[in-house]
């Protein structure tokens, strides 16, 4: 697969997850229309985020990788500021129940598979692109397990914990070693960037946010047994 085929691969895939999103956000009770307007905010960073990778303008070429790792943060911190300061969209992302936020992480399968593609074709160092795209298609599979789990009233919220520190976990070591030792060999501008700059800050706080309501239902939980 060419350098240019596989960016247009990955941009398919951020378009998908974009879709995708916006579909489990429509699926809320009293809602039922996808909320366009979100939608073109994140194809707007989409195309920024092309336009810096594919000019190499976005970052330094000999960025470090503990600085390209503060970079991550920040641009994880920029995006909670966003879905938090803006009433509308933390209004659409409070509103989300635990199935909605489990069902978000599904997505994950084809992004892990993508990475497994991009092993094989050498276009990552098998050991990661293999274990990252196996951990990727489990946080995506253990979303929908615990969704469905939940649906079903199955031990929904045992499920939802394990999915959440999984994936929590897939996101933190993948940024790690892709910053602090896998950089000098992909480069700032590599196609992966193009996960760790979009989905990857959005999943992250889905996990974060449904971690939270766990903890607020448990207090609930807690105070009724106690009255």
């Amino acid at each position: 697969m060419s350098e240019i085929t596989s960016v247009w691969f990955a941009i398919g895939l951020d378009i998908a997850m974009i879709i995708y999103t916006l579909w489990v956000i429509s699926l809320g009770k009293g809602n039922g229309k996808l909320p366009v307007d979100i939608g073109i905010g994140m194809l707007a960073w989409l195309a920024v985020l092309h336009l810096g990778l594919s000019t190499k303008s976005i970052f330094s070429a000999d960025v470090s990788g503990i600085t390209f790792l503060a970079i991550v943060f920040l641009a994880v911190g920029a995006v909670g500021a966003m879905l938090f300061l803006v009433p509308q969209i933390r209004e659409q992302l409070l509103a989300l129940d635990q199935q909605q936020l489990m069902l978000m992480q599904g997505i994950r399968v084809f992004f892990g598979a993508n990475f497994l593609m991009m092993a094989s074709l050498g276009s990552l160092p098998k050991t990661f692109g293999i274990l990252d795209g196996w951990t990727h298609i489990a946080a995506g599979f253990f979303g929908l397990i615990a969704a469905f789990a939940l649906a079903r009233g199955a031990d929904g919220i045992r499920r939802a914990w394990f999915a959440n520190i999984f994936g929590v976990a897939d996101i933190l070591i993948v940024a790690s070693t892709l910053s602090l030792v896998l950089l000098p060999t992909l480069t700032p501008y590599h196609t992966m960037m193009y996960a760790v700059f979009l989905p990857a800050p959005l999943w992250l706080w889905f996990h974060i946010v449904s971690i939270w309501k766990l903890i607020e239902n448990r207090h609930v939980v807690s105070q009724e047994v106690s009255a």
